[in-house]
């Protein structure tokens, strides 16, 4: 697959510079919060989690790369925080 920028930001703003994973792969940092990074195209989960690796924030999208797509023109993947697990 073809590579493509993006930037990763969260809904609220915050969270500038924690780690983003990309589909499931809590081992490596693909990037950070926005901060641009290269990802393969196609459809792909971004993440944060926790200390517990829980995931906080997540958005699955379709990325495309698109004409003049660099690390100063990335695509914009904005997370939603993902709400806390039901207690048993």
């Amino acid at each position: 697959m073809a590579l493509c920028w993006v930037k990763v930001v969260r809904s609220d703003g915050g969270g500038i510079g924690t780690p983003v994973y990309v589909d499931g792969n809590y081992i490596d940092i693909a990037g950070a919060v926005g901060t641009p990074f290269r990802t393969e195209t196609g459809l792909n989960t971004f993440e944060t989690i926790d200390a517990g690796f829980i995931v906080t924030w997540q958005k699955t999208s379709v990325i495309i790369t698109s004409p003049g797509n660099a690390g100063s023109n990335p695509v914009l993947v904005t997370l939603n925080p993902v709400p806390p697990a039901p207690s048993a």
